[in-house]
């Protein structure tokens, strides 16, 4: 979209919010700039060398209608082509003229809408209709990217009422993930029912998501390559998939925990010689913090596991995270090595590798614990040290031999908040990378698991 067609729709959002039409316009965003430096990613020679920045800004404009009537919108602002449907940002220095080197001007970049819907709020309960975000827990398997620098955001077509009774709420959701046309059918739908009570008095939290996904084989979309990570040969089936989510929260005056775990189940649609690829796997995510006194330290662990699928049973048992939950700066964030040991080719997009992706990997496959410290050096600057250690769960049914370690990482961040809406993070991460990246244990690997780095900066701005 061109630059003055920006300018028309900021245009006409503040005109619709002007006196004359008995509106208000209610206005929220963040600008992100980042700057990312990974020394050797493939562990390897070739290195495959990564050194990009990020641009980016998030307008959330809520036009107040009549009093509880709320019409909420999403413009994603350079945005990327690499990650449509994220909100990573536009790579700096991107240029799609056909001769860049002659041009005068980076070119134009897009416009996304992410999310307009209707929000309806009355005494007891809320209603929601339209293209709304959602998240749930942790974020381990649901996160709307309400976080500075998340890059991915989770978004629903629904119909959801959520009821309030006291410190308890509940929600039934009906969405439309997929739809083929103005048709009856050739649809993918997805119903779900959230219960979740929490308390800031007591510091209590205890939930759950429950939801089913059905649609015909015809409209699926998986590409040649995620049937095969899916160990099947063929789509020939309907989905129907279950997933579930719990979450449970406590806080003390000395500690307090979150602990989330989620399940899959069901038929992917996919086929190997006939018969069905089920699911079965299921993920854990524990987080425990220290409160902050009168001390500068502040001590926090994560830990927790993602099962991987083994080298027996036809049905896939992995799971994956929410590209948006972060353990370390470089594992489990971004494309490690020669081969998807975290086998999660599945949600990765095939077209990228190593070398050209941005920061799109998951918890998979694995166990992880990572004890992090944040040091407060004054009142506009903290540091914090994070140690994270993982190691593979199940072999892959292509490895030869694999080692389960992955490695030991050492993450550095100094973070500066000049005022309460801008906030400049630098970070510095070492990988000590384990025996599993080499498909094999001593000698008999043949790949590499070299020593590696990266560096990041990035600063954001709310407003």
């Amino acid at each position: 979209m061109k630059f003055f067609n920006i300018l028309k729709v900021l245009g006409i959002l503040v005109f619709l919010g002007s006196p004359a039409f008995a509106l208000n316009l209610d206005w929220e965003g963040t600008y992100r700039f980042e700057w990312h430096d990974l020394d050797r990613p493939s562990l390897s020679t070739p290195s495959q060398r990564k050194s990009y920045g990020l641009g980016y800004l998030r307008l959330s404009p809520k036009i107040i209608a009549a009093d509880g009537v709320n019409i909420a919108s999403r413009f994603d602002i350079m945005n990327g082509d690499a990650y449509p449907n994220s909100q990573l940002g536009q790579i700096w220095g991107m240029n799609a003229s056909s001769n860049p080197v002659t041009s005068d001007n980076q070119g134009s970049a897009n416009v996304r809408v992410s999310h307009l819907y209707l929000n309806v709020n009355q005494e007891y309960g809320s209603l929601i209709v339209g293209r709304a975000p959602f998240e749930f827990g942790l974020g381990m398997s649901y996160s709307a990217g309400q976080g500075l620098f998340d890059h991915w955001y989770d978004n629903r077509d629904m119909v959801a009422y959520k009821i309030f009774v006291g410190d308890w709420f509940m929600m039934p959701i009906v969405s439309r993930k997929v739809s083929s046309g103005f048709n009856q059918g050739g649809t993918i739908t997805s119903t779900g029912f959230q219960l979740q009570y929490e308390s800031e008095e007591n510091k209590s939290l205890i939930g759950i998501f429950q939801e089913n996904i059905k649609g015909p084989r015809e409209v699926l979309g998986y590409s040649a390559s995620q049937i095969s990570a899916y160990g099947g040969d063929a789509l020939t089936r309907d989905l129907n998939i279950q997933r579930t989510n719990f979450i449970l929260g406590r806080g003390f005056s000395s500690f307090g925990f979150k602990f989330e775990a989620g399940f899959q189940s069901g038929e992917t649609g996919i086929t190997l010689l006939g018969e069905n690829v089920s699911l079965n796997g299921f993920g854990i995510a524990t987080e425990v913090y220290v409160p902050p006194s009168e001390s500068k330290f502040n001590w926090s662990l994560k830990f927790g596991m993602a099962s991987g699928d083994d080298a027996v049973s036809k049905d896939y048992s992995g799971f994956a995270f929410n590209k948006n939950y972060n353990v370390g700066m470089l594992m489990f964030n971004h494309r490690l090595g020669q081969f998807d040991f975290l086998n999660t080719n599945i949600i990765k997009d095939a077209n990228l590798n190593v070398g050209n992706s941005a920061d799109d990997e998951s918890v998979s496959n694995a166990a992880y614990i990572a004890p992090s410290v944040l040091y407060s050096w004054s009142d506009r600057t903290d540091l914090r040290n994070t140690l994270v250690y993982g190691q593979l769960l199940n072999t892959l049914k292509n490895s030869i031999d694999s080692s389960k370690l992955l490695g030991l990482e050492w993450d550095i961040e100094l973070i500066y908040k000049p005022s309460e809406k801008i906030q400049w993070i630098n970070q510095f991460g070492l990988l000590f990378s384990g025996e599993a990246f080499r498909n094999g244990v001593g000698p008999t690997g043949n790949l590499g698991n070299e020593l590696t780095y990266g560096f990041a900066s990035k600063a954001a701005i709310s407003f």
